[in-house]
Parts: C-alpha cells; sequence; structure tokens
C-alpha cells in the first residue's frame, strides 16, 4: 500500500519534502546528492502519498460551484473568513506565506525530473522504465494542473501570455523565468508523448496513480478539449473509452455512519468515511487525482443545486447535504459537497465517466446533437435512481449543448470547474460562456469591511481568473519569476 512507502535514502527522502522556494532557489546540501542505484527507489517516488493530493482553494472558493454568502461568513468568521481571501481577493492571495498548489506541484515536479534524470542509469530497468513512463505523465499532468489555474485560458490570442517556470531538471541554477504559455502547453504535449511510447496498455487496479496508455489517451483527451481541438480529442476519446474500466452503479452505495452533531443527525452515503486507501481503488478512476479542500467544506450555490433532479439524481442524495453546518456547529443552514473523506477532497483525475461527458460533448459541439444528449444516457443510467427516467431532450443544437455541459458541472462539481470556464470562455461559441457573479464583503487586509459590499463579476477569460503566485515565492526568485496582473 501507498501509505508503507518508505524511501530509502536520506538525501532521497529529503527531495520528496522539499517546499517550492527550496527547489526553486536554495542550493541542495551534500546529503540530497546520495545516489539512486535502484529502480525501487524511483518507484518509491512515484508511490508517495501525498502525489495524489492537489491543494488548490481556487477550486473550492473561486468558481460558480461555490455559494460562500455574506451570511455564512457572519456565522462562521473562523472558518470562512480564510476562504473569503482565496476569492478574487488578489492582495490577499499574494500576501499569503505559501500555496499548496504552486509549491506542492513544483515540489512534485522535483521527484518526477530526479526519476526522470536517474532512470537510465540505475539497475533493473524493466522497472525504471515503468517510473519513467509516470514521471513524464505525471510531470506533464502538473504542468497543466498549475496552468488551469495561474495562467489565462488557452487560445491562439493567449499563447504569448506568461506561463509557467518550466523547471525540467535539478539544477538549483535553473531558469526560473515564466515561459509563454505556448511553450508551456508545448512542454506538456511533449512529456505526453515521451510518456505515450513507454506506457503499459491497461489501468493497473491496484496502481491507479501510475500511468497507463488508457490514462495516456484519456489525458490527451482532456488536452485537446481544453484548446478546442475537437476532431483529436474524439481520436484519442475513443482510444482510451476501448480500454477503460466500466461505470459505477451509484444504486451500490449505501448509507454510512451517521454524523451526531449539536445541532441534529446528519446522514451520509458510505463514501464520507472512505480515507485515501478506498478512494484510490474506485473502479471507474484510470488516473487518481483528488482535490484537496483543507476547511472541508465545498459550499455548492444555489445555481449547482438547483440543476440536480433532487428526487432522482443519486449525485444529489448521497453528495449534496442539506445539513452541511451541523458539521460544523454552524447556525446558518447551508449545503456541503461531501463526496469523499468528511468532505475533503473532490476528484480531479481521470475517469470513464468524464470520457462518456466528453464524448457527449464532441458530438453536440460538431453536429451530431441528438446522438450527443443519447450518450449521456450511458452514464444516467448508472447515477439516477433504478427506473428513473434518464432521457434528454432538446430542439436544437444550443439546447442540446446547455444539457450536455451541464450534466458535465453535476458529475464534476468544483475539481474541474475552473478549467471548464477558462476553456469556454475562447472557444468557437459564447453560448457556453460562463459569468461568476458573488455580492460579498470588500475584504482587506484586517478582514471584511461589512459596511461595503461588492458585486463581483467575473468572466472565464478574465486576468483574475490567473490567480496571483504568492509574494514569497517572486521575492524568493529575486524577481525572476513575473507576478500574474490582477
Amino acid at each position: 500500500m501507498l501509505t508503507n512507502v518508505r524511501i530509502v535514502l536520506t538525501g532521497l527522502f529529503a527531495m520528496i519534502l522539499v517546499s517550492c522556494s527550496d527547489y526553486l532557489d536554495k542550493q541542495p546540501s551534500k546529503s540530497s546528492n546520495a545516489p539512486i542505484t535502484n529502480a525501487s527507489q524511483l518507484l518509491a517516488l512515484i508511490d508517495y502519498i501525498t502525489n495524489v493530493l492537489e491543494q488548490s482553494d481556487a477550486a473550492a472558493f473561486m468558481v460558480d460551484d461555490c455559494g460562500l454568502s455574506n451570511e455564512l461568513m457572519d456565522a462562521y468568521p473562523t472558518l470562512m473568513q480564510p476562504a473569503c481571501f482565496t476569492a478574487f481577493y488578489g492582495d490577499g492571495q499574494a500576501a499569503l506565506a505559501s500555496s499548496g498548489l504552486w509549491g506542492g506541484e513544483y515540489a512534485k515536479i522535483f521527484n518526477y525530473n530526479t526519476i526522470i534524470n536517474a532512470a537510465s542509469s540505475v539497475e533493473d530497468q524493466a522497472t525504471a522504465k515503468e517510473a519513467l513512463a509516470t514521471a513524464f505523465f505525471c510531470r506533464a499532468w502538473s504542468f497543466y494542473t498549475l496552468a488551469q489555474y495561474y495562467c489565462l485560458p488557452y487560445c491562439e490570442q493567449n499563447k504569448e501570455a506568461l506561463g509557467l517556470s518550466l523547471r525540467l531538471g535539478t539544477d538549483f541554477e535553473e531558469n526560473l523565468s515564466r515561459a509563454t504559455l505556448e511553450e508551456t502547453y508545448n512542454q506538456i504535449f511533449s512529456d505526453l508523448a515521451n510518456a505515450e511510447s513507454i506506457s503499459q496498455d491497461a489501468v493497473d487496479p491496484d496502481k491507479r496513480w501510475r500511468a497507463s496508455k488508457c490514462a495516456v489517451n484519456a489525458f490527451y483527451a482532456r488536452l485537446y478539449m481544453t484548446i478546442g481541438d475537437y476532431q483529436k480529442a474524439k481520436e484519442y476519446n475513443d482510444k482510451a473509452l476501448s480500454n477503460a474500466p466500466q461505470l459505477y452503479d451509484y444504486n451500490q452505495f449505501v448509507e454510512g455512519t451517521p454524523g451526531n452533531y449539536a445541532l441534529g443527525t446528519t446522514i451520509y452515503c458510505e463514501t464520507n468515511s472512505w480515507s485515501e486507501s478506498k478512494i484510490y481503488y474506485f473502479p471507474e478512476y484510470i488516473f487518481v487525482r483528488l482535490g484537496y479542500n483543507a476547511n472541508q467544506w465545498y459550499i455548492p450555490s444555489k445555481d449547482l443545486i438547483a440543476s440536480y433532479d433532487q428526487e432522482n439524481d443519486l449525485r444529489y442524495i448521497w453528495f449534496m447535504n442539506p445539513t452541511g453546518n451541523y458539521r460544523f456547529n454552524c447556525t446558518f443552514s447551508e449545503y456541503r459537497y461531501n463526496p469523499y473523506y468528511d468532505g475533503s477532497y473532490a476528484f480531479s483525475g481521470l475517469s470513464i465517466a468524464e470520457l462518456i461527458l466528453n464524448k457527449a460533448e464532441i458530438n453536440v459541439r460538431t453536429g451530431n446533437w441528438q446522438q450527443g444528449l443519447k450518450d449521456l444516457e450511458e452514464l444516467r443510467a448508472k447515477r439516477f435512481v433504478t427506473g428513473s427516467d434518464i432521457t434528454l431532450t432538446a430542439n436544437s443544437q444550443s439546447e442540446a449543448l446547455k444539457q450536455v455541459l451541464a450534466e458535465r458541472r453535476r458529475e464534476f462539481p468544483f475539481a474541474l470547474r475552473m478549467g471548464d470556464i477558462k476553456r469556454y470562455s475562447v472557444n468557437e461559441t459564447t453560448e457556453d460562456d460562463v459569468t461568476i457573479t458573488r455580492d460579498f464583503y470588500e475584504m482587506t487586509g484586517a478582514g471584511p469591511n461589512k459596511s461595503n459590499v461588492l458585486h463581483l463579476s467575473v468572466k472565464g477569460d478574465d486576468p483574475r481568473l490567473a490567480i496571483p503566485i504568492t509574494d514569497v515565492e517572486i521575492n524568493a526568485s529575486g524577481g525572476r519569476i513575473q507576478q500574474n496582473p490582477y
């Protein structure tokens, strides 16, 4: 199991724990240069448990799926105030002592670079090849994840916009300046091509965090959806579907242990108590990644809640908890999206469900909109109470597109929403554009100014959705990392 993994070398363990600032700006000690001689050491870096977690408050609080309100802020300021500082408050985000997403993903990238550099020189080359394939895949994944939050959406007019610092080695003198957005995506595609050439074919059900041909194809499909190339997206989506795992029928879930709180009892799905050791092996998953929300309260907006068939949709029945406030002894009644581990995680990886949604969306966008709606029936049959009407109807391509995208939002709230909002804003139609609106207190360095409520209106191509890098990271780089304008 992942939790039993032990890193053999003290120096190698130090690499795992290195922070982003350590990686980007500090000279390594001699002890961190201990040699890697065996492929098992490389797989230990791949299997390190925190690789799977993506710590992004932006996914929890900045997207339109979030219903953070002034009333909830008033009722529970100690929990909600940190969340408020990530919701379009640029100065507050820049002033944070650290960013779990930026620092966490670059720490992973350091480990993947270590594997890539060492793979050709270790014993047991067959095992090294497996580690190398996953390292290339995961480096591409980390760069892609960072780009969804720290960069503008990919399109022709944004190709020269700020991309990422493309750290490709373990040299602490490597250039820290940010590449262009086009160069960033070129690197992602290059890493994925390298992973494709050496990956095993099928998903290993016992190691869903490692690369496979199915995962590579599914990632290509997401990438091509992101840049609006539906022909290529279809090609790779079909390849991934050909050897993807099966859907899980949500009718098989059962009630978990009820939560007994001061304000009353909350009924949970069994998945509420699932820890990582069970989540990682969920049979639908092609590649496991989990968006992590440290305050454990994904707060669904009224608009998101209203999009579900509340009588029959098991995604609402099991995961949209109407008494979410009980968990925190908060007197203001509010929902809580709670799919896993007491509200800590939302799935952000690759799954058969996404492939089906991609298939439907591609068909609708390319004119075969009746088939696109029919494509969704396979998914909806596994998500609705047995015997429910799962058909969707539309009178036009435009109506069908709204139906398909609403289904995608219901299936993957929060964790995939930022990337979707951004790609919708620059694609071939304005019909899918999303505007995030919020009436919320003015935020200051001292906290909320309750005498001034601001109306926020943010579209997917707004620079405010390219979230600021912390000043700590900017300063540690000696100004070589350029800040996003906010």
